[in-house]
Order: structure tokens, then C-alpha cells, then sequence
């Protein structure tokens, strides 16, 4: 690509701080055998393991640290859905590479207080007064429930996704948990009130008199981590209140991007407040002035609520060099059936009788979801896939070959009969 667009770092200042999401789990080892072209960084869903997979590239991850909210963990505890900020080199392929380290924290955990928004489990919930959407592609995990259909008011979840800062998170994973151990959420700090000692992220509304911890300088929009040891007060029409036990500042108060001079950098995140002029991007305001993107991508194109990756590099001033820009495909479709056929590449399933073929690549959430009588695989991959087996498939066809492109295979028990 000829042309450049040059942003400075707050252009994808969210991007980092909203992906770093959930706890995670880094699977296995293929040793890559091309030669590695310079350090990256990557911000993106994880959609398979051994290796990990994230924005379509297989990372070996035998000599990656992980990290999960600050402290050294374990890779077992990644699950499909899970953003990340994976560190590391590319091979020259680009569909390999090898990670040198793997950062997860949940981008809110806390009480489910309103589900009028959720039908027929798409839309949205509030959790902790933020609106969190749920789409087709947001993916589910309980020990307790069979979809997020069954959720209730006052279950606890975990959230993994994309937001925009000002309480709007876009849900790629959402996992209940059993007790209440860390309740938390993000943002910026809006509507301050010093002498009230309060302020709100999204709809909550946080007092801070009691806190243990209290950045010196608070301000409105200072990019914090808001915890609490009690439940919140109040109700849905006059609004809850969270008493906060600490306030810290998260990623030094503001969402910058980090990133030495040459390092490549692929941001995936989420488009809001499409105007005429510009849009957001995970939070973000980017100027449709300050771009020179080519044909390769139409920015009449952006709506509200798509997803965006964007690729670049970290110049000698520390600016963000974007020279590419990619809509992220959802899914479209659905079939669940028999699996009647299997290639190194494809899938075919069938379903009534109709046979339906699916090309699977890196890009493609490969979940285990079998439980009667046998164990489901953390470390699933389309070689685990056998003639027979029962399959959802969720999909989108692309316009240019036809061809039915898996986002999703989830191995499931056959329904009884």
C-alpha cells in the first residue's frame, strides 16, 4: 500500500485497554518453521487453541509468559471469545508466528441487573450499569447454564469485549461465575462531583467516600479501575450505586496505545458514533480528514456496532502509521447437523438430508461443548472433528468465491431422539 495514514497514539488509545480481557489460557506448540519478520503486537479475540489463534494467525506459545489482571498465570485458563494483547513475530506467511507473551483481564465482572434487552439471546444486558450487547457471535460459558437465555437478575458474569469507555461494551465472551470475588468494572470517569464524592461510569453511579484507594488526581475522563467489596444499592429506575473499596488508575489514566519504534501493531475493535465527518473507534474520535486510506476499504462503509482491524506500525516520533484497514465478518448463518465429511480445510454437514460444505481457517471458533460420557477438549481443532459428529455451524458467504466460511464450529452432543 502507497499511502499512509498517520494517527497519533489515542487514535487506537482503547483498543489496547479494552482488549485486554478475561482470564485465558494459551494452548500448545507448532513450531513455525518460516522466518519471523520483526515484533508485532496484536489486540484480538482468541478463536482456537494449540497454538493460540488470534486475527487469524497461529502463535506458538511454548516460551510465552501469560499474564491475567497483572499476575503471572497459566494458558489452561484462556477461553475461546477471550480478547487479548498477544506480543510476539509473525513468520513471513502471515498466518503463523511465535508469542513472547500473553495479557487477560476481564473488562467487567459483577451482577447482571437488567435482561429487558435480551431476546432470544441476542441484545443486550446490563451488567453493573453498563449495556453490554450480545450477538450471534458472543460466546457463552457456564457451568450451570445451557445459554445465556437462562440467565437471571443478580448472576454474576465475567465480560470479554470491546468498549467504548463510556459504558457500551461490545460482549465477544461472557462466562458466569459462582460467587462474587472480584466485582469490577472500567471507564472513564464522568459527571465528577468532589464534594458528593461520586462519579459515574455508564449508568452507575460510583461513591468513593469509602475508598481504600483514590488516584491524587482524579478527574473527569481519567481511564480507571473501579472495585467493590459490597453489593449496590438501589433499583432500575432510580439508578444503582456501586460503593467503591478502591479506585485505580488503569493503564496510567488514559488509553494510549504502547509500543517501541517498529513495532507492528494490529488492533482488533469496535465502530460507534459514525458521522459524516468521523467515528469512534473502541472510544477513540478518528477524523475521516486525518485518513488517507485507499480503495482497499470504504469508509462510507462504517456503521455503528461493526468491528474493524486495523494494521500499522509504531514510527521514530512514537505515532501510530495505519496503513490498512479491514471490516471483520460476523456471522450471518446457522446449521447444526451431522458431520458427513472432513478435509484438511473444509467441512460438510449435514442437516434434513441437505449438505452443506464450510471452509475452516484460522479466523474460525472451534469450541468443544460435548459432556456425555466424554471430556470436551480445550485444545480443539478441526483434526478432532470425526465423521459423525453433531455440529453448530454459524457462518457468513463470501461475496467474492461463494464459499460458506465457518466463524464458528461447536462440537455438541447429538440430541436425543
Amino acid at each position: 500500500m502507497n499511502n499512509q495514514t498517520k494517527l497519533k497514539k489515542s487514535l487506537l488509545a482503547a483498543s489496547i485497554a479494552a482488549s485486554i480481557a478475561m482470564l485465558s489460557a494459551c494452548g500448545g506448540s507448532d513450531t513455525a518453521t518460516d522466518p519471523a519478520v520483526g515484533s508485532s503486537s496484536t489486540v484480538g479475540v482468541i478463536t482456537g487453541f494449540g497454538s493460540i489463534y488470534v486475527n487469524g494467525v497461529k502463535y506458538e506459545t511454548d516460551s510465552a509468559s501469560v499474564d491475567i489482571d497483572g499476575k503471572s498465570s497459566y494458558e489452561t485458563y484462556l477461553g475461546i471469545g477471550d480478547v487479548v494483547v498477544l506480543k510476539g513475530t509473525v513468520n513471513a506467511d502471515g498466518v503463523t508466528g511465535t508469542a513472547t507473551s500473553v495479557s487477560c483481564s476481564d473488562e467487567l465482572e459483577g451482577y447482571v441487573l437488567d435482561l429487558s434487552g435480551l431476546l432470544a439471546g441476542v441484545g443486550s444486558i446490563n451488567v453493573m450499569g453498563q449495556t453490554v450487547t450480545v450477538d450471534i457471535d458472543t460466546v457463552f460459558s457456564s457451568d450451570s447454564l445451557a445459554s445465556i437465555s437462562d440467565l437471571s437478575v443478580n448472576h454474576i458474569v465475567e465480560v470479554s469485549g470491546f468498549a467504548d469507555g463510556t459504558g457500551n461494551i461490545l460482549a465477544t465472551r461472557i462466562e458466569t461465575k459462582n460467587a462474587a470475588e472480584d466485582i469490577e468494572l472500567k471507564g472513564l470517569v464522568s459527571n465528577l462531583d468532589a464534594t458528593a464524592m461520586t462519579f459515574t461510569i455508564g449508568s452507575l453511579t460510583i461513591d468513593y467516600s469509602s475508598a481504600s484507594e483514590l488516584p491524587s488526581n482524579l478527574v473527569n475522563d481519567l481511564y480507571v479501575e473501579v472495585k467493590t467489596e459490597t453489593t449496590l444499592s438501589g433499583n432500575l429506575n432510580d439508578g444503582f450505586v456501586l460503593s467503591a473499596s478502591k479506585v485505580e488508575i488503569e493503564d496510567d489514566g488514559d488509553m494510549d496505545i504502547d509500543g517501541d519504534e517498529g513495532d507492528e501493531m494490529e488492533v482488533q475493535g469496535l465502530v460507534s458514533d459514525v458521522t459524516e465527518t468521523s467515528f469512534r473507534f473502541n472510544g477513540q474520535l478518528v477524523e475521516f480528514s486525518s485518513l488517507d486510506i485507499d480503495d482497499d476499504f470504504d469508509l462510507s462503509s462504517l456503521v455503528d456496532g461493526m468491528t474493524i482491524t486495523v494494521e500499522g506500525y509504531i514510527d521514530a516520533n512514537g505515532d501510530f502509521v495505519v496503513e490498512e484497514i479491514e471490516e471483520d465478518h460476523d456471522s450471518e448463518l446457522e446449521v447444526e447437523g451431522t458431520v458427513t465429511e472432513k478435509t484438511e480445510t473444509t467441512v460438510t454437514v449435514s442437516e434434513n438430508s441437505v449438505l452443506t460444505t464450510f471452509v475452516i481457517n484460522n479466523d474460525t471458533r472451534m469450541i468443544d461443548e460435548q459432556d456425555e460420557g466424554v471430556t470436551s477438549l480445550h485444545y480443539f481443532s478441526l483434526a478432532d472433528v470425526s465423521i459423525g459428529d453433531f455440529v453448530e455451524v454459524k457462518y457468513y458467504v463470501d461475496s467474492t468465491t461463494g464459499d460458506n466460511v465457518a466463524t464458528e464450529l461447536e462440537r455438541e452432543d447429538a440430541p436425543s431422539i
